[in-house]
């Protein structure tokens, strides 16, 4: 009988460029921890310090997170959720432009609150990663039931929205090219503990993925203070998530489980100049 493949783990950092204290986190955490990818907000107040540190990291891969909704909405607005995307490909088409002008190669795309999930929006995301060659999109889903098996607080509100996500992405997974030319992961968690992907949480983890191709995302900052304590959130940074991050118990089950990390080195010349 054929053994299984070995599991293998996608760990991105989500808001890249977003503020000193993350930048500070994703370059901290690839270089000492075990952090591979990046997701940059190309127009981040921090954005061009982050371009900086991924000329300097050429292992990380760096993807755009794409931001189509925040508390200053892009200017389609919502309408273009009605309209049927009009303008919506412009701003994805822009954002993935200005990244590739700081010279970085994007290696996938999602978005801030996942906002690219939404069915008139994953079809233009797929199709501005087949323009420009990009070849992995977050399919955030496959979560529920190993949060349902961790259990704690907050389990009920988090197993409903892993619902929600997982119709999504069974409904979504079909738009993907049949030829491979873009793909996104077996699984894709983060989002039903989003702040609150502590250490502990990563040691139990670990040793039950499954196979395939597994991404893991958080939110991490070197900024002391910011922490979740009451629930998970969207957006809270999170600097117990950065120290789980360069946890040498993360690296050690890692190795244990037989978990290979997936990173990403960008092709000579793709880097920031």
């Amino acid at each position: 009988m054929t053994p299984s493949p070995a599991p293998s783990l996608i760990v991105s950092a989500d808001d890249f460029g977003s503020t000193p204290g993350v930048n500070e986190a994703v370059s901290l955490a690839h270089r000492h921890g075990v952090l591979t990818h990046a997701s940059l907000m190309v127009r981040g107040a921090a954005a061009s310090e982050a371009v900086r540190i991924a000329g300097e990291n050429p292992g990380l891969g760096v993807g755009v997170h794409l931001e189509l909704c925040s508390d200053a909405p892009a200017a389609w607005g919502l309408k273009s959720f009605l309209s049927g995307g009009r303008g919506l490909a412009e701003e994805i088409e822009e954002q993935v432009r200005l990244c590739l002008s700081f010279g970085i190669k994007p290696t996938h795309l999602d978005s801030h609150l996942n906002a690219h999930v939404h069915p008139t929006v994953f079809p233009l995301v797929v199709a501005a990663a087949l323009r420009h060659g990009i070849p992995r999109v977050r399919l955030t889903g496959g979560e529920a039931g190993l949060r349902a098996r961790f259990g704690g607080p907050g389990t009920a509100p988090a197993l409903a929205l892993g619902c929600v996500f997982a119709a999504l992405r069974l409904r979504l997974k079909g738009l993907l090219p049949a030829d491979g030319r873009v793909t996104s992961p077996d699984r894709t968690l983060g989002l039903l503990r989003s702040g609150m992907m502590t250490e502990d949480y990563l040691l139990w983890l670990i040793p039950r993925l499954p196979a395939g191709v597994t991404e893991l995302y958080l939110h991490p900052t070197t900024d002391p203070t910011a922490r979740s304590e009451s629930g998970p959130t969207p957006t809270h940074h999170s600097h117990a998530e950065y120290l789980a991050l360069r946890s040498p118990a993360v690296r050690e089950s890692l190795s244990r489980s037989g978990v290979k990390l997936a990173g990403s080195v960008r092709p000579a010349g793709a880097g920031p100049g």
